[in-house]
């Protein structure tokens, strides 16, 4: 029961469309030890086909021009930071923005299939009005039940979780006092943000993830602390000492 009403809490404190969730204060909250692990999780650019309201999830969408212009003004607000690795999905809408963002740290961002977005199975690239005209009733039927739900031949959230996680921890296990950048997909990013706050799948869609928006996960000897959620270029601050 104690564990029900602490996520219970914890849902009460995060606003639906928020443009940024600042848990504590780093500068009246102490943790014990040296802060460790500083990741900045970002979401990519705007997609070209976003006007159409498109399931890309596995499938291989470009950066429309505005989200080009989005990443190159992360990779400009990234770039005073000491990053000493970007890692990325292997599709293309995030491997532009890590790139962009490495060249100016003169590194090579590493991809890793395992951080695409949900698979979507046969749903994928098709626009909300086909969607609904070849699955009639299937959309209705993900919104009542989006933590279990599957597409034909698609993932459910908890398949996700599955694969993200792991990379995810293998990820931060490599850079135990690194800053370190991931550029993912809103739905990655949601399931790393509740499996971080201990929050159940079923309530992924209450975290607000733009396209370009940042997150920022300090690591403390004793805990992990989620900074900042969906934030924007102007957010990025000094990590804390």
């Amino acid at each position: 029961m104690t564990s029900l009403w602490l996520v219970i809490f914890l849902l009460k404190r995060i606003p639906v469309s928020s443009k940024s969730f600042i848990p504590s204060d780093p500068g009246t909250r102490k943790f014990k030890g040296e802060p460790g692990c500083r990741v900045y999780l970002i979401r990519h650019g705007e997609v070209a086909n976003a006007h159409l309201i498109c399931m890309n999830g596995h499938y291989d969408v470009e950066l429309s021009k505005k989200g080009e212009q989005q990443m190159q003004e992360v990779a400009e607000a990234l770039n005073p930071l000491p990053l000493k690795a970007v890692y990325s999905s292997d599709l293309t809408r995030t491997f532009t923005g890590a790139r962009l963002i490495a060249e100016k740290h003169n590194l090579e961002p590493v991809a890793f299939p395992e951080l695409r977005e949900l698979s979507f199975g046969k749903w994928e690239g098709m626009s909300i009005k086909e969607l609904t005209e070849k699955f009639p009733g299937e959309m209705e039927k993900r919104i009542k039940n989006t933590e279990l739900f599957r597409a034909d031949e698609g993932e459910t959230f908890d398949e996700l979780a599955a694969r993200v996680v792991p990379r995810y921890k293998a990820i931060i296990e490599q850079h135990p006092n690194d800053v370190i950048a991931i550029m993912s997909h809103g739905g990655v990013n949601r399931t790393i943000l509740s499996h971080l706050l201990g929050i159940p799948t079923v309530h992924l869609f209450r975290f607000a993830q733009e396209y370009a928006a940042i997150n920022v996960i300090q690591y403390y000897p004793d805990q992990v602390v989620v900074e900042l959620m969906n934030g924007s270029c102007r957010d990025i601050g000094p990590r804390p000492s």
